[in-house]
């Protein structure tokens, strides 16, 4: 069950402002227009009455200054496209589900289809799965895209930040070809040591114990593979490994079952775009404790601490919160988020960001059992503030 007490104000006001499909307002931090370039894209899809998607003016950031639009294919898959910001290297997307309070009553199940960066476009295709009895009307998702470089600084080895995309979720050992290192050397390789349980293996990329966040999204399967199409993809852990960096990966179908599936991850010492953007990042082990300074699996773009504590919610479990302290709060830039569930076979969403009068931000978030929607109190996961 959701939060259906707590309706955060700004949220009202976000979607008062929603854009129909293929609206050409202007980016608020867009300057000339010059040729398409890589760069970094993110947008809050908002699902209309009758399916139409449509897109918040409040969270629109497109890093070439191009447009952003949506459309609809069908009454479950849509694509979004980021004008101007082709011509990288490799493209990289991630969907985390908004579970405001005035949505379904239970997430629907949201997977990237594909990606295309045409030299001057970069276009996610994604498809919403409603649970069973509900519809996708007032479903809201983040969707944000990265293909830019991300240089770390000089005589680094160990990549700040690596991104890549699974192309055969049945291979026992594969090494994709849409993947980004910022550093090092050493292409990054995937194997499947069970159904749906995979290692991804980054050589020369040895970070410490307590460093790092990993986030991760699936992408779609063949509807002869399973005519539902659900699919969500967990972390379970990272951890050195000689050398080497190696991030353990679930993936489950839509009842919670371990399922194959490809999916797309980053790895990232930052923010969930690989940058140092105002806000912060964080891995919660455990989000039901009274409240606690995280001491590590984090970062904070202010040097300031990042606390942790459940919510208070009457009638509510599993839902907690992640303070970015110090002066995370960058009020003329454009938020985008991204939560991922840590461990089991859980799902997490966020319920809402905000900040404090002092400068803090903080993301609230929930997590559930994928059957049903119950609460899941102890439900780990790692959550993501870029201010753009």
């Amino acid at each position: 069950m959701k939060i259906r007490s707590r309706v955060w104000l700004a949220a009202a006001t976000l979607l008062a402002s929603t854009t129909a499909i293929g609206a050409t307002t202007d980016q608020a931090s867009a300057g000339p227009i010059a040729g398409a370039r890589p760069g970094d894209g993110s947008a809050v899809v908002y699902i209309a009455a009758g399916g139409a998607p449509g897109l918040t003016n409040a969270y629109r950031y497109n890093s070439s200054g191009g447009d952003i639009e949506a459309g609809q294919i069908d009454a479950t898959h849509y694509w979004i496209s980021f004008r101007n910001l082709g011509g990288g290297t490799y493209v990289n997307a991630q969907l985390t589900n908004w579970n405001a309070s005035y949505g379904p009553a239970v997430d629907p199940v949201c997977t990237i289809d594909k990606t295309k960066d045409t030299g001057i476009d970069v276009t996610v295709w994604f498809r919403c799965v409603p649970y069973p009895g509900d519809s996708l009307e007032t479903a809201t998702m983040f969707i944000n895209v990265t293909n830019r470089t991300h240089p770390d600084r000089a005589g680094v080895v160990a990549p700040g930040f690596v991104a890549l995309t699974t192309a055969d979720a049945a291979a026992a050992m594969s090494t994709p070809l849409n993947q980004y290192r910022s550093s090092g050397f050493g292409a990054a390789t995937v194997a499947r040591t069970g159904v749906g349980t995979y290692t991804v293996t980054i050589p020369n990329g040895t970070f410490g114990w307590n460093e790092g966040t990993v986030f991760t999204t699936a992408l779609s399967v063949s509807p002869a593979v399973d005519p539902a199409y659900t699919r969500y993809c967990n972390p379970q852990s990272w951890s050195p490994s000689g050398t080497s960096m190696r991030v353990f990966v679930r993936c489950y179908h839509g009842g919670g079952l371990l399922s194959d599936a490809r999916f797309s991850l980053r790895y990232t010492t930052h923010n969930h775009m690989g940058g140092t953007q105002p806000g912060g990042a964080q891995w919660v082990h455990t989000p039901n404790s009274a409240g606690y300074v995280a001491a590590g699996y984090g970062w904070n773009s202010a040097g300031g601490t990042n606390f942790v504590a459940t919510e208070m919610v009457p009638g509510e479990l599993g839902i907690s919160r992640v303070t970015f302290n110090g002066g995370t709060h960058a009020p003329a830039r454009i938020g985008s988020l991204m939560v991922v569930a840590y461990g089991g076979n859980h799902r997490c969403s966020l319920e809402f960001p905000g900040s404090g009068s002092e400068g803090y931000t903080f993301a609230t978030v929930r997590c559930y059992q994928p059957l049903g929607g119950a609460a899941v109190p102890t439900g780990k996961y790692s959550v993501s503030l870029a201010q753009m």
